[in-house]
């Protein structure tokens, strides 16, 4: 049987500079965002490596520095602070050690809606499929998580600026795996109107569940973007 080493990257290395504080701090339950995404990536059983991006300030007040471990994640620090997520992919693949790999995920850290069944679902088409690049097509739009093989890593860590991923996904849209979910899209938070409408969803869900979060303090609570290039940086 061939192993195939898939590695995932958790991208929260931005300024958060619509909602005005660092998002990956945002309260959520008796964790922080970032804790949140990352303990269910670290679910998926398929993964070898994760390793989370952060800015050092953001890491710092989550009680790790870079190279140590934020759950199953190693912590890095973007490349370059000013370049947006494409410095994220390269800091992430170099941590990763990319030579060894078939393939990374890349995952938005602002997504706690996305589930670790969601991410081993698309690995595991991607890996049977032989297809360069796969994405994810949910019931009302594109997003993550991403799969990008190896032939592409080159191209991967050669992007600039924001939303470098979806550059290669536009450019190879003729060769990409489209796993399909009849389910909406994870909704991702980059505004206090988004963490609130996110939250709330969140909590509707764990009733149901009969596992209710922490109640929100009503001065944290404040509609979701659905872009289909969601942002965690």
């Amino acid at each position: 049987m061939v192993i195939v080493r898939i590695g995932a990257v958790v991208l929260a290395g931005g300024r958060s500079e619509r909602l005005g504080r660092p998002k990956q701090l945002l309260p959520w339950d008796s964790r922080t965002l970032i804790e949140t995404v990352i303990d269910e990536v670290c679910r998926t059983p398929s993964l070898t490596a994760v390793v989370v991006v952060l800015r050092l300030e953001v890491a710092e007040q989550l009680g790790v520095q870079p190279g140590e471990s934020l759950g199953c994640a190693r912590v890095v620090l973007p490349e370059a602070e000013n370049e947006g997520c494409a410095a994220s992919y390269r800091s992430g693949l170099t941590a990763l050690g990319d030579s060894r790999l078939d393939g990374v995920v890349i995952v938005l850290g602002d997504q706690p809606g996305l589930r670790a069944e969601t991410i081993e679902q698309v690995v595991k088409v991607w890996s049977a499929s032989g297809a360069p690049l796969a994405a994810t097509r949910y019931r009302d739009g594109e997003g993550h998580p991403l799969v990008f093989g190896k032939e592409l890593f080159g191209e991967l860590v050669a992007l600039r600026g924001e939303k470098a991923a979806w550059k290669l996904v536009d450019r190879y849209r003729d060769r990409v795996l489209w796993v399909e979910f009849d389910e909406p899209m994870p909704r991702d938070i980059d505004t206090e109107e988004d963490y609130r409408a996110v939250r709330e969803a969140w909590e509707g869900r764990a009733r149901t569940e009969g596992c209710l979060l922490t109640r929100l303090p009503e001065r944290e609570k404040g509609g979701v973007g659905d872009r289909r290039e969601g942002n965690a940086e």
